[in-house]
């Protein structure tokens, strides 16, 4: 990588964490006396509501305001600056057709779960091989060019302006490889031949198309069922993606690291190399359909995914997973998912930003933060018109949400289970389907009984701090629900409804709640008088 480059990544790198470090030590948007002013209803003791559920509402006086935290600047997150940092051609690099057997960035591929079987039939060979670019720079007119002297045989074909990669290929530690509209207006994935693209080095995707394509039907290899091998693309550990002005398609099926495009540590290349960092990298400005998903991340680290579209994919547009951390996920538009969400951010997704998106008619929620994901700013975001939730929290603790517009969903605006100290700040929540806002906590062991509790751990315990929002709910809905939460912290909020505040009439008497809670200078608290070991017991 060019110096400049380097220096541009390093220092994008660096604003962005230390932009979370600014936020994980200062205050979110509120603080609150610890002196509880006045008592101003009785206590609910409704046995409808179930064991955890007795409420007493008191007023606070709010503080002076903390700054909300920062957003990170992603103005140089641009498809010219990723242009600039791919490399040029450099002659004396090294390719080669070699087995696959042996390689640690191959051994995923070759695991006997269908994968290896199916490139044994493609190749026609028991061992299969790949296309190794090992060392140096290259381009895919340069690749071509070599991979043609090596072999006879039609491995990487040019039609017109196209190419057809009809072999696996892996991009070395020691090497890059740029595949873009100087060379082609389209790669084309063969799905016959089970073609793949990992990457341990540098890989440069931009200004052009890559296609999963079935030859045999010479189209797309559309999206038909989930167990249907499509060609994929993975960024392994020590790797570097970057995708930029391009459209990418009809990748990625259910299989580990085959989802479509992947940023996932390597255990056998850090087995080799324990030092390896984490695979990292920038998609900007580019266009993601009918994918299995739109991305997918397991272990990565400071992914930028700026400015991207990711429309009708068939599971989800957009699914970090598995401790990654310090991404920024900004100004994408995700919509069409046809299983489930526009974006989730799952199981330890840490120390991220996922600010400026627009989800869209997605089949589940438009933004899902889940299994014990924390320290995450969702802000400035349009959740509208999604089948589920507009943004929901699932299992997991210490987010803050602020600016957002959540608006006609099918089921609630905002929904928070089994999840606590979530801040909500400044936000729009209007005509959706349910209850605008939804806190409750739950036994997974009896809905769940499937799950794996030691790898997906939780604690049976929510609450919620909100602030400045405004609320508008149906003539008779009411604006919160809530079902074993340790309490619910309003200032200055604003409700436009002709319901309760809270479902299934917890008090009889909600004067002491509205007459403080659009208060500026006060906080209505409605707290558990349930013990709080009674509320986590289970």
């Amino acid at each position: 990588m060019p110096s400049a480059a380097r220096t541009l990544f390093a220092i994008l790198l660096t604003a962005c964490i230390g932009t979370f470090v600014f936020f994980k030590f200062h205050g979110i948007f509120f603080a609150t006396a610890s002196a509880v002013e006045r008592q101003v209803t009785a206590v609910n003791e409704d046995a409808a509501l179930g064991d955890l559920n007795s409420y007493a509402v008191g007023v606070k006086r709010r503080e002076d305001k903390a700054g909300l935290p920062p957003l990170p600047d992603v103005s140089a997150y641009t498809v010219a600056n990723v242009t600039a940092m791919a490399p040029a051609y450099q002659p004396g690099g090294k390719v080669e057709i070699a087995p696959m057997a042996g390689v640690p960035a191959a051994r995923e591929f070759i695991k006997k779960d269908g994968r290896v079987q199916r490139l044994r039939l493609a190749q026609m060979d028991v061992n299969p091989k790949a296309i190794f670019v090992q060392e140096g720079h290259w381009d895919l007119a340069h690749l071509y060019d070599e991979v043609s002297k090596q072999s006879k045989e039609r491995l990487l074909v040019k039609q017109g302006t196209k190419y057809v990669l009809r072999m696996p290929l892996i991009v070395a530690e020691k090497a890059s490889l740029t595949i873009s509209d100087k060379d082609t207006d389209e790669l084309l994935l063969s799905q016959e031949q089970s073609t793949l693209i990992a990457n341990a080095g540098q890989l440069y995707i931009l200004n052009t198309k890559v296609t999963g394509w079935s030859e045999k039907a010479n189209k797309p290899a559309l999206f038909k069922d989930k167990t249907i091998y499509r060609p994929y693309m993975v960024d392994w550990s020590g790797g570097r993606l970057y995708i930029a002005g391009a459209t990418v398609a009809s990748l990625g099926y259910r299989k580990g690291k085959s989802y479509g495009i992947s940023y996932s540590s390597c255990a056998p290349c850090t087995d080799k190399e324990p030092k390896l960092p984490r695979p990292t990298g920038v998609i900007v400005g580019s266009t993601f359909t009918d994918m299995y998903f739109g991305f997918y991340s397991y272990e990565a680290e400071g992914v930028a995914i700026v400015g991207n579209t990711y429309a009708n994919n068939a599971i989800y547009g957009v699914d970090p997973h598995d401790r990654s951390r310090h991404l920024i996920i900004a100004y994408n538009e995700a919509y069409g998912s046809g299983k489930k969400h526009g974006i989730i951010v799952s199981r330890n997704v840490n120390d991220s930003w996922i600010f400026g998106n627009n989800c869209h008619d997605n089949h589940g929620s438009g933004i899902m933060i889940d299994r014990m994901s924390e320290h995450n700013v969702v802000a400035d975001n349009r959740a509208s018109h999604n089948a589920g939730d507009g943004i929901t929290f699932f299992e997991s603790r210490n987010n803050t949400v602020y600016g957002n517009q959540v608006y006609k969903n099918g089921h609630s605006g905002v929904r928070i289970r089994n999840s606590y100290n979530i801040r909500l700040a400044d936000n729009q929540i209007s005509d959706n389907g349910s209850v605008p806002v939804v806190v409750y906590t739950v036994r997974l062991e009896d809905t769940q009984p499937q799950r794996n509790f030691k790898e997906d751990p939780y604690e049976h315990k929510a609450d919620v701090d909100i602030a400045d929002d405004m609320m508008k709910a149906g003539d008779t809905k009411p604006s919160y629900k809530i079902d074993g939460v340790g309490h619910v912290a309003l200032s200055g909020v604003h409700v436009a409804s002709g319901g309760p505040i809270f479902a299934r009439h917890m008090f009889s008497d909600e004067s002491g709640i509205t007459d403080n809670m659009s208060a500026p200078e006060k906080v209505a608290v409605v707290n558990n008088t349930v013990p709080p070991q009674k509320l986590s017991a289970h």
